[in-house]
């Protein structure tokens, strides 16, 4: 476990949240999504291989992750494949559940579904970004809506009202 991992894990929840703010979590999700695209090789950097190499190194430290026991610090780092994307997933469910609050009970399992959560939001985010950025702008129809007229009409007379 790195020092700075150690060093968190003695912080309240409140602390971390005031250190690190409410995207902590979610900014170590995106580091380890941009270290899944930088360790692509240039020629290779597609969208498809990126989200093979991203959902693979997830699913890895997502299983890792969901057989430990008992949280202990250093449970949290065991198994851990020497990539830097893997280092920051890894960090990113540590702070995950350092951040729950202890108030109430806190549920281990929670951790895995909160990661998914904020995992696929990032997935979703970097799919449609990679769409804006390689498909152009969507051609709009010609066809212009001329705007209502502001006048108001005055009622027709009915048979009764005109004798």
């Amino acid at each position: 476990m790195s020092w700075e991992a150690f060093r968190l894990t003695s912080k309240s929840p409140a602390e971390l949240y005031t250190v690190m703010g409410p995207n902590g979590v979610d900014a170590l999700i995106r580091q380890a999504l941009q270290e899944c695209w930088s360790s692509l090789p240039e020629d290779a950097r597609t969208f498809d291989r990126w989200k093979k190499r991203a959902e693979e190194t997830f699913a890895r430290n997502r299983r890792i992750w969901s057989a430990i026991k008992k949280p202990q610090p250093a449970a949290f780092f065991d198994n851990m494949a020497p990539f830097p994307s893997d280092g920051h997933l890894r960090q990113a469910m540590v702070m995950c559940w350092m951040m729950m609050p202890r108030a109430g009970g806190r549920d281990f399992k929670d951790v895995v579904k909160l990661m998914d959560s904020i995992y696929q939001r990032n997935m979703e985010a970097w799919a449609q970004d990679n769409r804006s950025f390689t498909t152009g702008p969507k051609k709009t129809s010609a066809k212009r809506v001329a705007p209502k007229s502001s006048k108001k009409k005055t009622p027709k007379k009915t048979k009764k009202a005109r004798k």
